[in-house]
C-alpha cells in the first residue's frame, strides 16, 4: 500500500493513490491502553522489531484526499459567481453545495431545447442536462443550499400555471369552435344521406370533416418534480419534451429504488434518460404502453457520506457496475463550514439578476440567439464551438484520453473521466448561454467547462476514495475483534467469515480485510498442506496483540 500526504489536495486528472498509513515510529501504548481500544492504537510491543520478523503494528486508518478548493471566478461568470458566494455565504455552507444545485439546475431549464455540436464535421451532440448532489453529514447543509437553486424552478413552475390558465381558457374557445363546425359537416352528411343519396354532397362533407383541424390541447411546461414513479414521469415527459429535473433530498433512497426486483426497468430509464437525445417505450399491463419521443432527464439531491460509501462498496463488491454512478458528475463533497451567526441582507441586484436570467432560459428560442435548425440526423437546434474554442476542446480531449484515463488506475475513477466528455460540452453550452452570448461557443466558455472539470474530478477521486475508506473500517473491526481473543492464531479466512461479523460475511471480505491487516503488521499470512492435498492460507496474530495465543 503506498503512503500519500492526507495534507495534499487530490490532483485532478492523477492516477489514483491509496491512502495514508502512519509509519511513524513513536513509542506505542502498553497492553493496558491497548485494551481499552484496541483497533485505535497501535499493538504494544518493546520494540520495533522482534526475533521472529514481527514488526511493530501501525495504526489502521485511512484519510479522504481533501477536497479542491471552489475557486468561483474561474468556474463561474458574473452574475451566477456573486450569487453563489453571497448565498453560501449568508448561510454559512460551501459555496460548492450552491454552485453544483444551480449548474444542474440551468442546465434543466435549457434541457433538450437544443445542443452542442462538438465536432464540425461529425453529428454527435450533447445536450447540457446533467446528474448531480452533494454530498455531507446530516447538519452540514446539504437542502438549504440545494433548495436556493430549487426555489428558482419553483418560480417558473408558478409562472408556467399562470400562463397555462391562460392557454386553457383560448383551447376551449377554440375547441367549442371546433366542435361547432364539426356538428354541421355531420349534419350535412345526414342530410345528404337521406332519401335520395347526393354523393357530390356527401363528398364535400367529407372533404370539409377532414379539413377540420382539432386546436391542440396545451400542457403546462413542468420543470421538476420531486418523487415521481418512472411510469408518471415517462406520462410528464410526453408532454414535456425539453426534459424534466428530478429532485431528491435524499439521493440514496432513489438509487436503492433503483435495485429493487421488479424495478429494473427504471435504471434503464435514469440511464438513458442522462443521455437527453434518446426515445424510450414504457410498456406496463395495469398503464398501458407510453412512448416518450426525447427522454431528457436531469437529477440532484442529497446523500450522507456513510450511505454513499455503502453503495459504492455494494458496487464493488457485486460487480454490477454499469455506469451508473458515473453519471453524477457534478457530485461535490467539500469540507464542512465551521458555523457562524450572519444576519445581513443579500447583495442588491445579485438574485433579481438571477431570476431575470432563468426567464430568459426559459423561454428563448435557439435559432434567434444563433443555434442552427434541426435536420434529418441533429435532431435538435445547436450550437458549435468558435475556432479558439475548438482549439481547446481538442487539446482538452486529447489530454483526459490519452494521459488522465490512461494513467487511471481505479475502475471507477477511469469509468467517471470517461463520461467528462458531456460534461464539458453540457458546462460550456449552460456558461455560454448564461451570458447571454449569441452564435458560437466562445473559448471563454470553453476554459471555464475545463475548470470545471478539473474541479470535479478532485471531488469524484475524495468520493471514490470511499471505497476504500469502507474496507479500512471492516478490517478495523477485524482487528478489535483479534485484540479481543475472538479468534484463535493459525486461523484461516472461512473461521473468520464464519462469525458472521458485519462486512466479514463471505471469505471474500475476509480476505481483503485480512490483506490491509497484514499490509499494516497486525497478521501475518503462510501456506499450509492440509489434509486434503490443497495448499491453505492461514494467519498468524501479532504476538503483542491481546488475545492472541
Amino acid at each position: 500500500m503506498t503512503n500519500v500526504d492526507p495534507n495534499e489536495k487530490a490532483p485532478c486528472f492523477a492516477s489514483t493513490k491509496d491512502f495514508q498509513t502512519d509509519t511513524s515510529n513513536s513509542e506505542l501504548p502498553n497492553r493496558e491502553d491497548l485494551s481499552k481500544d484496541p483497533a485505535n492504537a497501535s499493538a504494544a510491543t518493546t520494540s520495533s522489531h522482534h526475533d521472529n520478523g514481527w514488526a511493530t503494528p501501525r495504526e489502521i486508518k485511512s484519510d479522504l484526499p481533501l477536497p479542491p478548493e471552489f475557486d468561483a471566478t474561474a468556474l463561474l461568470p458574473m452574475p451566477l459567481s456573486d450569487f453563489v458566494l453571497d448565498e453560501a455565504d449568508r448561510m454559512p455552507c460551501p459555496p460548492d453545495y450552491v454552485a453544483a444545485a444551480l449548474l444542474v439546475v440551468l442546465g434543466a431549464v435549457i434541457g433538450s431545447k437544443c445542443g452542442l455540436k462538438p465536432k464540425r464535421r461529425d453529428d454527435w451532440i450533447v445536450t447540457p442536462n446533467l446528474y448531480g448532489g452533494v454530498v455531507g453529514d446530516p447538519s452540514a447543509k446539504k437542502t438549504p443550499a440545494s433548495n436556493i437553486a430549487m426555489r428558482l424552478l419553483d418560480r417558473l413552475e408558478a409562472n408556467e400555471t399562470v400562463l397555462f390558465a391562460e392557454r386553457e381558457k383560448a383551447y376551449s374557445a377554440e375547441f367549442a369552435a371546433f366542435e361547432a363546425l364539426q356538428n354541421a359537416v355531420k349534419e350535412g352528411m345526414k342530410k345528404a344521406a337521406k332519401g335520395i343519396p347526393d354523393p357530390a354532397k356527401m363528398t364535400n362533407a367529407v372533404k370539409e370533416l377532414q379539413a377540420l383541424q382539432e386546436p391542440e390541447k396545451p400542457y403546462s411546461r413542468r420543470f421538476k418534480s420531486n418523487d415521481a414513479t418512472v411510469e408518471k414521469l415517462g406520462d410528464l415527459l410526453t408532454h414535456n419534451e425539453m426534459g424534466i429535473l428530478v429532485f431528491r433530498d435524499e439521493l440514496a433512497g432513489l438509487l436503492s429504488s433503483w435495485d429493487k426486483e421488479g424495478r429494473e426497468g427504471d435504471r434503464a430509464f435514469y440511464l438513458e434518460g442522462w443521455n437527453g437525445t434518446s426515445s424510450f417505450s414504457i410498456d406496463r399491463i395495469a398503464r398501458g404502453s407510453l412512448y416518450v419521443k426525447n427522454l431528457c432527464l436531469s437529477v440532484f439531491g442529497g446523500i450522507q457520506p456513510d450511505l454513499l460509501e455503502r453503495y459504492l462498496g455494494g458496487i464493488v463488491a457485486s460487480l454490477d457496475n454499469d455506469g451508473r454512478i458515473q453519471r453524477f458528475q457534478v457530485l461535490v463533497y467539500p469540507e464542512s463550514v465551521e458555523w457562524e451567526w450572519r444576519d445581513r441582507c443579500p447583495i442588491f441586484g445579485v438574485r433579481e439578476a438571477l431570476r431575470d436570467l432563468f426567464d430568459r432560459l426559459a423561454s428563448f428560442d435557439p435559432i434567434q440567439a444563433g443555434a442552427a435548425p434541426a435536420d434529418a440526423f441533429i435532431k435538435l437546434p445547436h450550437f458549435c464551438f468558435d475556432d479558439e474554442a475548438q482549439e481547446v476542446f481538442i487539446k482538452w480531449s486529447y489530454e483526459l484520453h490519452r494521459e488522465q484515463i490512461a494513467k487511471e488506475k481505479d475502475p471507477l475513477m477511469q469509468q467517471h473521466l470517461g463520461k467528462f466528455e458531456k460534461l464539458f460540452c453540457a458546462v460550456a453550452l449552460i456558461l455560454h448561454l448564461s451570458e447571454g452570448k449569441i452564435g458560437a461557443v466562445t473559448v471563454g466558455s470553453a476554459l471555464r467547462a475545463a475548470a470545471w472539470c478539473e474541479y470535479l474530478a478532485g471531488h469524484a477521486k475524495r468520493i471514490y476514495g470511499l471505497v476504500e475508506v469502507g474496507k479500512i473500517k471492516v478490517a478495523r473491526l477485524l482487528s478489535r475483534r483479534l485484540a479481543e481473543g475472538k479468534i484463535n492464531n493459525n486461523f484461516t479466512a472461512r473461521d473468520v467469515s464464519k462469525k458472521g461479523w458485519a462486512g466479514l460475511g463471505t471469505n471474500a471480505e475476509a480476505e481483503n480485510a485480512l490483506s490491509i491487516l497484514e499490509d499494516f503488521g497486525w497478521v501475518q499470512s503462510y501456506e499450509t498442506n492440509e489434509l486434503s492435498g490443497r495448499p491453505t492460507i492461514r494467519y498468524r496474530i501479532h504476538p503483542n496483540i491481546r488475545g492472541a495465543k
